[in-house]
C-alpha cells in the first residue's frame, strides 16, 4: 500500500503504520459520533406566504378551503433510537464497516454497531467500533481466500455467497390503540384529561395519531416508553396539516428497530403525552396494546367524564366501533377506567347507550363486568341501530354514554366520529393498469397503451368528524367532461357524487355532505376512487384513495405533479424543508409502467431552470435517488445548498422522474416533470442577498468616479441581472431601455447607469437626429441608412457623429473623443482618439492632476508671505518657516515621504513612470504616514479577441471595423490574447502599451 510506505521500509513498520491509521479512523468515528448525536437547537421557520402557481384556481369560486396546510416546524432532535455517523443513520444493533473515503475506502476488518446506552431514564444510541481480525477463525486448508467484503480467510468449500445468507422473515401488519389518563399513566396523575389513540405498525415505520378532548393544548413531545419507565424514543409532534382533522396530532416514528418493535408486539410499550411548559397541565400515559376491533375499525368515541363527576382521580374512555356489513349490526370495544362506585370490585353492571340526535329513540345494552381494576377495564357489546340511525352515525350526529348501575354520576360521554386516525387520503390520477376483472381483451390494451397524448392529475380527500368528504382535485392535459367518485365492488361500479359542476379551469374544490355509511366504509377500506374522463379518445384517469402518511414531507400546500404527455404514467412528490434545512420528499407513483414490468424502475432527479428568479447562477442537477423500485418512496436529503433551496422557494426548480428502460435493449421513455411550487423554506436556509439594479446619480458620481466601490449584499457573481431577468456578463455594456440616453454596465456583479455625456461641437447647424440624443454637425450623406452606420461596443451611430466612448468600468471617458466618417474604399470607420496634452514647462515633480481632467499641470506657486513684524513690547513668533521645517510639520502630520516628494496626509497621484510619464492606471493614496497604491478592477471579458488601447488600465472586447488614431496615425487593432500573470503582491503594476 502507497499510505504505508511512507510510514517505513520494514513490514513491521508497515503494519505499526496500519494500526495507527486504524486507530485514528476509530478515534476520528467516535468524534464524529459525538458531533453528530449532540442534538443542537434550531430556530423555528415562520410562516410564509404561498408562491404564486402557474396553474391558479379559477376565479371568483370559494378559495376557503377546508383543507389548509400548516408550516409550523417545532425545534428538532435526533432520534435517540438511532445512530448517526456522518451523513448516514443507522438503526439499534445494525452492524457496519465503516467507509473512510479515498484511498482507504471500506474497512472490512472493523465492525460498527449501533448498541444503546442507558443514561438516567433514557436509552440512547452510540456507535462502537471494534477489530475482528482478531477474532477469524483458524483455517484447515492450504490455500484460504478472502473473498470480497470479508475481513478474515476461508476455504473455498466452506465460502458462503450471498445468496446463502439467511433472509429476514416478514413482520405482520399490526395494529395497536391506547387510552391515555391519569389513572393509565405509569405514575398516577390527578389530572382529568383524556386522550386515546391509534398506532399501526407497516414493515419499520410505525404511523400514529392521537384524539384529544376539546381544549386540551397540543403536546410538546410524545415519548415512547418501556415497562420500565425508560424512554426509548421522543418525538416531537408537527400540528395536523388540514384542519378536517381538528383535535388529532398525527406523525411517524421510522426505522423503528427490531427490539423496540418486539416490544410492541408484546405489549410492553407506553406512550406518554408531555403538555408544554406554559400550560400548567400533567403529562398523561398509557399502554399500547392490541385490542379487538382496531384492525376492522370504522367509528372511534372519546369518552370523557360528565362536568358533575367529582374525582380525585377522574376516568376516561375510548370506543373501538365496527360493522357487520351484512346485518349492519355494531361491535362496541370499550376500554374504560374510573366509572365504578368504591367498593364495586366484582360482577359489576355495565349501561352503554346510544343517543342518536333527531329525536330518535337510544338504544341501551348491559354487560356485566366479572372483575372490576382501577387502571383499566374493557367490554365488549353487540347492539344494532337501523338504517336510519346508521346514518347518523356516519354523519357524526350520535353519542355515547357509558356508566355503571351502582354511579351513575360518574359516567362518561363522547361523540361517535370517524375512526380516530389521521384520514387524509390521495391518489394519483392516470391511465389505470389493466384489470382481469374487467375482462378486457390484450388488443384493446395495447391499444389504449399507445395512444398519447395522455392526461394525469391528483386528488386529495380529508375526512371531517362530521363525516363529510371535503376535497380538491387538480388535472391537466385532457379536456375533462365527466369528473365522479366511484365504488368498486367485484366488477360493479357505483357513482357516488358527481363532481364536474364543481371544476373549473383544471381544479374541482368542495364537500360532499351527504355521504352513507357504504361510502364511508369503502373510502376506508380502500375502494372509493376518483375517475375523469374526457378528450378526443374518451381517454380515462383513474386513482384509488389511500390514507395518506402524516410523514414531515406533507407541509405543502399540495404534491408536485409529474407527467408527460408521452407516457401513460403519472407521480406526485410532496416536498418540505425543516427548520434544519433538511428536504424531505415523499413520491407516489401510478400508472402503466413499461411492458414486461411488473413494478417501475426510476431514478429521481431534482433539476433547475432558472428563468424568473435569478438565473446569474450555473444550472445544476441533483440526483436524489437512483435505481428506485416499486411505487412509494418516502426519504431525506441533506445535500441541497442554500442556492439550491432558495431556488426551491423561489418555484423555479423541476422534479424528473426517469423510467428506467425493463433491459438494456429497451427504449428509454420521457421523464415525468413537474414544476416545484408553494414550498416554504425558512428564512435561516436561504441565500442572504440583495438582486436589485443600481442607478447612479451624474452628480454625484462623476464620470464613473465612485462606480467602483462594492454594494453589500450582492450573491458572489460576476455576472449582472436586471429587472427582466435578463443576464449580461461582466465588462459588458448596454443602452438602458428605460432611458434610452443612457448607457448601463455590469462590473462585477453589480449595473451601474450613467447619462450620455455629449460631445462639444464647434459646428455651425448642428441639429439632433431623431432617436439620438446628441447634437452632430450637417453630413451631405444619409446618415439614417444602416450601411451608413458605424458600430462600436455593440452600440451603433451615424455617420458624422462624435461621442466619448462608454467603457467598463469607469464608464464615459471624456478624455477620449471618437468619430464616425468614411474609410477610402467607401465603408464607415470608427475613428478614436484621446485628448492631445500641451507640453509643459515645469518639471516633472512640480505637475498635478486633478481627477476629472484629461492632462496633467504645472503646480501654481504659492506666494510667500512675510511674517508680521512685531509691534513694541510684543514678542515676534519667529520668521518664515524654511523649506526642512515645512517638510518636517507635513511629516509630522500624517504626511509621506516618497522619492524626495513630500505628499500631505489624504493626498491622491497617479504614480510618474520614466518611459510613459505618468501612470493613470495606478492609483496611489498617503494616508497616516503610510503610501498604497493599487491597480482598477479590470473586468471580465468574454469573447474571442481583446484589445489593449494605449493609456487605458483595461483590454476590451475586439471590433472588427474599429480603429484606433494614435496621434496622426491610423491602424487596425490586433487582438489582445490573455496572459496569466503571477502578481506578487496588489500594487505591482503592469504594462498596457
Amino acid at each position: 500500500m502507497m499510505w504505508c510506505s511512507a510510514c517505513g521500509g520494514g513490514g513491521g513498520v508497515v503494519g505499526v503504520c496500519w494500526w495507527r491509521v486504524l486507530v485514528l479512523a476509530v478515534l476520528l468515528s467516535t468524534l464524529l459520533l459525538v458531533v453528530e448525536g449532540t442534538p443542537l437547537a434550531r430556530s423555528r421557520g415562520r410562516s410564509g406566504s404561498r408562491s404564486d402557481a402557474a396553474e391558479e384556481m379559477p376565479e371568483g369560486r370559494d378559495n376557503q378551503l377546508r383543507i389548509r396546510p400548516r408550516h409550523e416546524w417545532k425545534r428538532r432532535h435526533w432520534k435517540s433510537s438511532e445512530c448517526r455517523l456522518g451523513k448516514n443513520r443507522y438503526s439499534l444493533w445494525e452492524e457496519w464497516s465503516p467507509n473512510l473515503g479515498s484511498p482507504f475506502g471500506v474497512w472490512d476488518c472493523v465492525k460498527c454497531v449501533c448498541e444503546k446506552v442507558q443514561r438516567k431514564k433514557r436509552v440512547v444510541a452510540r456507535v462502537r467500533c471494534r477489530n475482528i481480525k482478531t477474532e477469524c477463525p483458524k483455517v484447515t486448508c492450504r490455500d484460504p481466500v478472502i473473498l470480497p467484503g470479508a475481513c478474515c480467510k476461508t476455504c473455498t468449500t466452506e465460502a458462503r455467497t450471498p445468496g446463502d445468507e439467511p433472509l429476514e422473515q416478514p413482520e405482520e401488519l399490526t395494529d395497536f390503540a391506547v387510552l391515555l389518563n391519569g389513572r393509565t399513566s405509569q405514575t398516577p396523575m390527578t389530572t382529568s384529561r383524556v386522550a386515546t389513540g391509534r398506532l399501526f405498525l407497516r414493515k419499520k415505520t410505525l404511523h400514529f395519531s392521537f384524539l384529544l378532548e376539546d381544549g386540551a393544548p397540543t403536546p410538546a413531545s410524545i415519548h415512547f416508553m418501556s415497562d420500565t419507565g425508560d424512554i426509548l424514543e421522543e418525538l416531537e409532534p408537527q400540528p395536523t396539516p388540514y384542519e378536517a382533522t381538528n383535535s388529532r396530532i398525527c406523525g411517524t416514528w421510522t426505522r423503528v428497530p427490531k427490539e423496540y418493535r418486539a416490544l410492541l408486539r408484546d405489549e410492553k410499550m407506553w406512550v406518554a403525552l408531555y403538555p408544554p411548559e406554559d400550560s400548567h397541565e400533567d403529562m398523561i400515559s398509557g399502554q399500547v396494546a392490541r385490542y379487538v376491533g382496531v384492525d376492522t375499525e370504522v367509528f372511534s368515541a372519546l369518552l370523557t367524564p360528565m362536568a358533575t363527576a367529582n374525582q380525585t382521580l377522574s376516568g376516561g374512555g375510548t370506543a373501538i366501533i365496527s360493522v357487520d356489513r351484512k346485518t349492519d349490526s355494531l361491535h362496541v370495544s370499550l376500554v374504560f377506567n374510573g366509572i365504578f362506585a368504591p367498593g364495586e370490585a366484582h360482577n359489576a353492571t355495565l349501561v352503554v347507550e346510544l343517543l342518536p340526535e333527531r329525536a330518535l329513540d337510544p338504544v341501551t345494552d348491559m354487560v356485566v363486568i366479572p372483575k372490576v381494576f382501577s387502571d383499566l377495564n374493557r367490554a365488549e357489546v353487540m347492539t344494532t341501530l337501523g338504517e336510519r340511525s346508521l346514518i347518523r352515525l356516519t354523519r357524526g350526529q350520535v353519542a355515547m354514554k357509558l356508566w355503571s348501575q351502582t354511579a351513575p354520576e360518574l359516567a362518561l360521554e363522547g361523540m361517535i366520529t370517524p375512526r380516530a386516525t389521521c384520514n387524509v387520503f390521495s391518489a394519483v390520477l392516470s391511465k389505470p393498469m389493466p384489470d382481469p376483472e374487467d375482462g378486457e381483451t390484450s388488443e384493446r390494451t395495447e391499444v389504449a397503451m399507445s395512444t398519447p397524448p395522455h392526461g394525469a392529475g391528483w386528488a386529495l380527500l380529508t375526512l371531517s368528524n362530521d363525516g363529510t368528504f371535503q376535497y380538491q382535485m387538480f388535472v391537466k392535459g385532457i379536456e375533462v367532461s365527466t369528473l365522479t367518485l366511484e365504488t368498486k365492488h367485484r366488477r360493479r361500479h357505483r357513482i357516488v357524487d358527481n363532481l364536474i359542476l364543481f371544476y373549473q379551469n383544471n381544479w374541482a374544490n368542495g364537500t360532499y355532505d351527504r355521504p352513507t355509511y357504504r361510502d364511508l366504509d369503502a373510502l376506508l377500506r380502500g375502494k372509493l376512487e376518483v375517475v375523469v374522463s374526457g378528450g378526443e379518445n374518451d381517454e380515462k384517469l383513474r386513482g384509488m384513495l389511500t390514507p395518506v402518511a402524516v410523514t414531515e414531507a406533507l407541509r405543502s400546500p399540495q404534491p408536485v405533479l409529474l407527467s408527460s404527455p408521452e407516457v401513460p404514467m403519472a407521480a406526485t412528490v410532496w416536498v418540505a424543508v425543516d427548520s434544519a434545512c433538511v428536504t424531505h420528499y415523499d413520491v407516489m407513483v401510478a400508472g402503466q409502467p413499461p411492458a414486461g414490468v411488473v413494478e417501475p424502475h426510476w431514478n429521481l432527479i431534482l433539476r433547475e431552470e432558472d428563468g424568473s428568479w435569478d438565473p446569474r447562477f450555473e444550472m445544476t442537477k441533483m440526483d436524489l435517488e437512483t435505481k428506485v423500485e416499486g411505487w412509494e418512496l418516502s426519504a431525506h436529503s441533506t445535500m441541497l445548498t442554500q442556492l439550491a433551496l432558495t431556488r426551491l422557494g423561489a418555484g423555479v426548480s423541476y422534479l424528473d422522474l426517469v423510467l428506467l428502460p425493463f433491459d438494456n435493449s429497451s427504449h428509454q421513455q420521457p421523464a415525468l416533470s413537474g414544476l416545484i411550487q408553494g414550498v416554504y423554506v425558512p428564512p435561516s436556509c436561504l441565500v442572504d442577498a440583495q438582486h436589485k439594479v443600481t442607478v447612479e446619480d451624474d452628480d454625484q458620481c462623476s464620470y464613473g468616479g465612485c462606480l467602483d466601490q462594492p454594494s453589500p449584499g450582492i450573491p458572489p457573481s460576476h455576472r449582472c441581472i436586471d429587472e427582466d431577468k435578463k443576464v449580461f456578463e461582466d465588462g459588458t455594456s448596454w443602452q438602458s431601455p428605460i432611458n434610452p440616453c443612457s448607457m448601463c454596465m455590469c462590473t462585477r456583479g453589480e449595473i451601474k447607469c450613467q447619462d450620455v455625456v455629449c460631445h462639444k461641437l464647434d459646428c455651425e447647424g448642428a441639429y439632433t437626429p431623431p432617436g439620438e440624443c446628441c447634437q452632430m454637425c450637417p453630413v451631405g450623406n444619409d446618415v439614417t441608412e444602416e450601411s451608413n452606420m458605424c458600430e462600436l461596443n455593440n452600440q451603433k451611430h451615424l455617420l458624422g457623429s462624435k461621442w466619448h466612448p462608454f467603457l467598463p468600468p469607469r464608464g464615459f471617458d471624456k478624455c477620449v473623443s471618437c468619430i464616425c466618417m468614411l474609410h477610402p474604399s467607401g465603408r464607415p470607420e470608427v475613428n478614436c482618439s484621446r485628448f492631445r496634452c500641451p507640453p509643459l514647462l515645469c518639471g516633472p515633480d512640480d505637475m498635478e492632476q486633478e481627477p476629472d481632467d484629461c492632462c496633467a499641470k504645472c503646480r501654481t506657486p504659492r506666494p510667500e508671505v512675510p511674517l508680521p513684524i512685531a509691534q513694541p513690547g510684543m514678542v515676534n513668533e519667529g520668521e518664515r518657516l524654511t523649506e526642512e521645517e515645512q517638510r518636517n510639520n507635513i511629516l509630522s502630520n500624517g504626511g509621506c515621504l516618497l522619492n524626495q516628494m513630500i505628499y500631505v496626509n489624504g493626498a491622491e497621484w497617479h504614480p510618474r513612470v520614466t518611459s510613459i510619464g505618468f501612470y493613470e492606471c495606478v492609483t496611489c493614496k498617503c494616508k497616516d504616514s503610510n503610501i498604497t497604491c493599487a491597480n482598477p478592477r479590470c473586468p471580465y471579458l468574454h469573447c474571442q479577441a481583446m484589445i489593449q488601447v494605449e493609456q487605458e488600465c483595461c483590454p476590451r472586447c475586439a471590433n472588427e471595423n474599429s480603429t484606433i488614431n494614435l496621434g496622426n496615425k491610423v491602424r487596425w487593432l490586433k487582438p489582445y490574447k490573455k496572459t496569466i500573470h503571477k502578481n506578487k503582491g496588489n500594487n505591482q503594476m503592469r504594462n498596457s502599451g
